[in-house]
């Protein structure tokens, strides 16, 4: 099997600026996955002061993370196709009775402590791998003879974690290519007549394909996958985070050195974006993802939405967080299935967009992550033939 180039530049892309990626290994890759991760990731991310950043994704921090998973995650109960796969825009089943759709309003308290609950009761599952599906996009805008309108540009990754030293790590990452934001927007596209390729004028020049393109694999190195913030993190770090809440915090602001760059200055912002974080990207135990909870209950400033539903329709709950940006102000959103305690997605919307924010609608989703499937496997991981 021949090794690509393309997954572990799209893995540098993703990780938090300020981390050291791994060393790129050809430019011509660079060009070709040119704006499918972004820049601002909800790890480690707000946006630049004076223009749009493309999102990066801090996905299990492989999401900026990934290696060893020796922690047992729970799996998000949902059946979602992985790379090679188009994706749905539809949920996968109707809610029912006791669905996080059906289900009260929860305030930000309430919900963070019940989804601590449920991870603290979620059973503790085995396996040579934690494998892991997911979907991240960021929107763009386009440039038409009638107007801008925009879309969303899609990637997606499937990650298998080996637990012993005895397994190889893999990724897998396909550009999911792209779809209109809106009703209005997918009329204004098929006005311009449903072009195949439309071009992104923002922040920098490129041409973006609507359909889905190659698979790539390769397998990925420990040592350059996870994160805490702007800071590499290891398995055994993550094993050994506290499981009480004030001594998660504790542990969690020893890494805080004032923020800037990829990440927020303010203390309590930077708290919720790194927990965040933590929660819905990293391996960690259910014991920790509880404490973190817990923990996010108590910072200032977390607001309930009550239920909502994400980029792929499945109903949850949702808190949220508004981050520091000059002249437009961020939301940070973290959507959860009080069910399972399991977090289905992070958002980042612009809620006040001006200057080169301006093609954006006022609380529109500029940024998403989702968590399509997250569960421990003894099975191998498939075989994927891989060209150069």
């Amino acid at each position: 099997m021949s090794r690509s180039p393309d997954v572990m530049n799209l893995l540098a892309k993703a990780r938090p600026a300020r981390l050291d990626p791994p060393p790129n290994r050809g430019e011509h890759t660079a060009q070709a996955v040119a704006g499918i991760l972004a820049d601002v990731r909800a790890a480690g991310g707000r946006a630049a002061l004076d223009r749009p950043r493309r999102p990066v994704r801090v996905r299990l921090a492989v999401l900026g993370t990934m290696g060893m998973a020796a922690a047992a995650v729970t799996a998000v109960v949902v059946a979602v196709p992985g790379p090679g796969i188009p994706p749905r825009s539809a949920p996968d089943a109707a809610p029912g009775v006791g669905s996080p759709a059906t289900q009260a309003p929860m305030d930000s308290r309430r919900l963070l402590l019940v989804a601590a609950e449920r991870s603290d009761k979620a059973p503790q599952t085995g396996g040579r791998y934690l494998t892991m599906q997911t979907e991240s996009g960021y929107a763009v805008p386009v440039e038409a003879a009638d107007g801008t309108y925009t879309m969303f540009h899609k990637t997606g990754g499937q990650y298998w974690l080996a637990r012993s030293s005895a397994d190889s790590s893999w990724a897998s990452t396909q550009p999911l290519g792209a779809a209109p934001a809106t009703p209005s927007d997918e009329a204004a596209w098929r006005r311009n007549g449903s072009p195949t390729v439309v071009r992104i004028t923002k922040p920098k020049p490129y041409d973006l394909q609507i359909a889905p393109g190659q698979v790539y694999r390769e397998r990925v190195d420990p040592a350059h996958l996870f994160a805490l913030g702007d800071r590499n993190v290891s398995q055994a770090q993550l094993d050994a985070l506290p499981t009480d809440p004030a001594a998660l915090r504790a542990a969690l602001l020893s890494r805080f050195d004032g923020g800037g760059g990829d990440m927020p200055t303010d203390r309590d912002q930077w708290l919720f974006t790194v927990t965040a974080s933590l929660v819905i990207d990293l391996p960690v135990s259910n014991e920790v993802r509880a404490a973190a909870y817990r923990m996010l209950a108590t910072v200032p400033g977390v607001r309930g939405l009550g239920v909502v539903h994400d980029m792929r329709g499945r109903p949850g709950q949702a808190v949220a967080f508004a981050q520091d940006s000059p002249g437009n102000g961020l939301e940070v959103r973290l959507i959860i299935n009080p069910d399972t305690g399991q977090a289905l997605a992070r958002e980042m919307r612009v809620m006040k967009p001006r200057g080169s924010w301006s093609w954006i609608a006022p609380g529109a989703l500029y940024t998403y992550d989702l968590v399509l499937v997250s569960e421990n496997t003894n099975d191998d991981p498939p075989t994927v033939d891989v060209k150069d």
